[in-house]
């Protein structure tokens, strides 16, 4: 059923990508251009935001313009053992040719192996690079899983650990069980907090340098628009000293 839903899938980007082409908005992830983005999400729907072609969103579009730009600039270590974390198909690909790649999931038929971010079955100091991209949200203990990225990096590695963030202080309730209730304060419905900007003292809590990069810093609002990602948007990455 799984191959059968990909094949669907790929067929369904193909006669987006061929409907969808033009010249006003790009994807620096399969470096397609589109007179359009499909819409994505719930509650509301996002319009013009997901890739025709690889399903990139907003997000992932940012992440790999920051990364390809932190690495033209040998500010960041292009190989070596990385772990991917729930690992999003739009980086699979290019991270497996870059490095030596391991994914991880709760479930196992998302990844190459079924692990409890909690609890990682590597030793001490054994990655170079950890992907954990809208993860943390959905974890009860998110400073434990914090604790075991930086655990299982090497120092001088450095890590992606995006979550989704709003405002400036983080709110979070475990009494709040209700999926309505969590979709209506966090956003989604499994999600069991919604963080805010002081997110970044969590990282530093468990010992990470952490940098937070500014869309503005490196592209302007034309180029923003035209990979459709809204101008206050950050990327957070974390680096083991």
């Amino acid at each position: 059923m799984g191959k059968i839903k990909k094949v669907f899938v790929e067929a369904k980007r193909k006669i987006n990508s061929f409907v969808l082409s033009g010249d006003k908005f790009l994807c620096p992830l399969c470096n397609k251009s589109f007179k359009k983005f499909l819409p994505y999400g719930a509650n509301p729907i996002r319009q013009n935001v997901c890739c025709p072609c690889c399903g990139s969103l907003e997000r992932h579009r940012l992440l790999w313009l920051v990364l390809q730009s932190m690495w033209n600039e040998d500010k960041l270590s292009s190989s070596g053992n990385l772990l991917h974390v729930a690992p999003e198909p739009v980086f699979q690909d290019k991270f497996i040719k870059m490095f030596d790649y391991i994914s991880i999931d709760l479930d196992g038929s998302n990844a190459m192996k079924a692990m409890d971010i909690t609890d990682l079955k590597f030793k001490d100091e054994e990655f170079d690079v950890v992907i954990c991209n809208h993860v943390l949200e959905h974890v009860i203990n998110d400073k434990k899983a914090i604790s075991e990225m930086y655990r299982v990096m090497k120092y001088g590695a450095w890590g992606s650990i995006q979550v989704p963030m709003k405002g400036s202080i983080t709110d979070e309730d475990f009494t709040v069980t209700d999926p309505a209730e969590r979709e209506k304060r966090y956003g989604q419905c499994d999600h069991v907090r919604q963080y805010g900007s002081d997110y970044v003292d969590r990282l530093k809590e468990a010992g990470f340098k952490v940098l937070v990069i500014d869309n503005n810093d490196f592209l302007g609002n034309e180029e923003l628009n035209r990979i459709r990602v809204p101008i206050d948007e950050v990327v957070v990455l974390v680096i083991k000293e």
